[in-house]
């Protein structure tokens, strides 16, 4: 339409090779701001017996890590096992998935046929069997105990050519400790499997501080990986590209802001960059430089199309009878930094009064009243949106919370973060 020589069908196909909010990224060109990262997993994976735990906050892109990593170190016809650990899932649950990956999945999903049905032992798998459906249709059967899990891998490493890289991701939905206990036996026990078997592990801090804990001598075998929020600038590096293409510019301000509403997740810049620049091709005049229309544009779809459950927390949180206004303001307040943990002083001083100058019709709660509507935050009643550390120090459960709040205050005409320290911009 309107970005000179760029069809609906060139923006669609750039976009989608670009700016994927609900993909993950599985090469490095693609992977700004990770480069010493990848290097430290090569180099971890060319040790014997090293295995990789990459941690850090929900969103802050652990998976595409873990995926890239996998793709440069696997045989082109032996691509990494991906699996998901589960609420319901337990150790043998997974196992049990890697084990299936080398089944066609549409022989592990088909209804099975007529003519009865048979179980196959595996020899040298210790009793681990593939049982057989009426249709023959495979599966692994889950494992009873380490050394079943063991011999598992080993079948699945023996059907496969080159390096088998398999990723257990979201190991924080493992929620019982039997269950990580096994996990954390099973980790010791990897190195028995030979060079040729290596896992990627990807989780929260919790995670690993409970795994060192409990079995230091994990510590010999692991790599951890602390993958923290993006820099500013290569959160811009992520909508440049896309810019470069287009042959438009992005403005200095509109990066700034960006970036600063995102708060170094980059899931939220691929949500705003995708309405950013549909809002760009969309306008009715010839566009050469992105303005401040298309940057509300781009706020809005990214508010549209953000994930569910952050949304209905956020609106649990807030949605009141009464002082709905106040429980917002709370949030923006402690939004305001890129602190993990602020004290109830610097928030009122620093944040919450400047927040409030800029509302129409609103005025000043007491400092002991702001405190107790993050007290509220905390419970049930409203999403457990906040977490309390004592002495007045408050922080949000989930640090990806705070790009969202930081979305809806934006979206509120509140732009915060400006009128802090921006360091780390550069």
């Amino acid at each position: 339409m309107t970005i000179k020589g760029v069809t609906d069908e060139d923006l669609k196909a750039l976009l989608a090779e670009n700016l994927t909010p609900s993909d993950t990224i599985k090469t490095p060109e693609r992977l700004f701001g990770r480069e010493k990262n990848l290097r430290t997993i090569d180099r971890a994976l060319s040790s014997p017996g090293r295995q990789i735990f990459i941690y850090g906050d929900r969103g802050v892109g652990k998976t595409s890590l873990a995926l890239t990593s996998a793709y440069l170190h696997s045989a082109t016809l032996s691509p990494p096992i991906h699996v998901m650990c589960g609420r319901t899932s337990g150790f043998a649950q997974v196992v049990q998935a890697i084990g299936n990956a080398l089944i066609p999945v549409e022989d592990r999903v088909e209804k099975p046929g007529g003519g009865g049905g048979f179980n196959l032992t595996l020899p040298g798998l210790g009793g681990v069997g593939v049982s057989r459906a009426s249709k023959a249709v495979p599966a692994i059967a889950a494992p009873q105990s380490l050394n079943e899990a063991l011999d598992v891998i080993r079948y699945v490493a023996s059907k496969r050519n080159g390096k088998t890289i398999i990723i257990i991701d979201e190991m924080e939905r493992i929620e019982t400790a039997a269950e990580r206990e096994k996990f954390a036996e099973f980790i010791k026990n990897i190195p028995e499997l030979g060079a040729d078997v290596r896992f990627i592990f990807c989780g929260i801090a919790h995670d690993v501080d409970e795994l060192l804990q409990s079995h230091p001598s994990a510590g010999r075998i692991l790599e951890t990986i602390h993958l923290e929020r993006l820099k500013h600038n290569y959160l811009w590096q992520i909508l440049m590209v896309v810019a470069e293409r287009l042959g438009v510019e992005l403005q200095l301000e509109t990066l700034i802001r960006i970036s600063q509403v995102s708060d170094g997740f980059p899931h939220y810049v691929h949500l705003i960059g995708e309405s950013l620049f549909w809002s760009m091709f969309d306008d009715p005049e010839v566009v050469t430089k992105s303005g401040a229309p298309h940057f509300k544009a781009g706020i809005e779809g990214a508010l549209q199309r953000t994930e569910a459950t952050l949304r209905a927390q956020y609106d649990k949180a807030t949605q009141k009878y009464r002082n709905t206004a106040d429980y917002q303001e709370a949030l923006w307040a402690l939004a305001d930094s890129t602190s993990d943990r602020r004290q109830i002083a610097d928030i009122y001083e620093n944040s919450y009064k400047w927040i409030v100058t800029k509302r129409v019709g609103r005025t000043l709660m007491p400092r002991d009243k702001l405190n107790q509507r993050y007290l509220s935050l905390r419970k049930d009643t409203h999403g457990r949106i906040v977490a309390g550390h004592g002495a007045g120090w408050f922080s949000f459960r989930e640090n990806i919370m705070r790009g969202y709040v930081r979305l809806r205050a934006e979206a509120e005409g509140i732009n915060l973060g400006r009128h802090h320290n921006t360091a780390g911009m550069e």
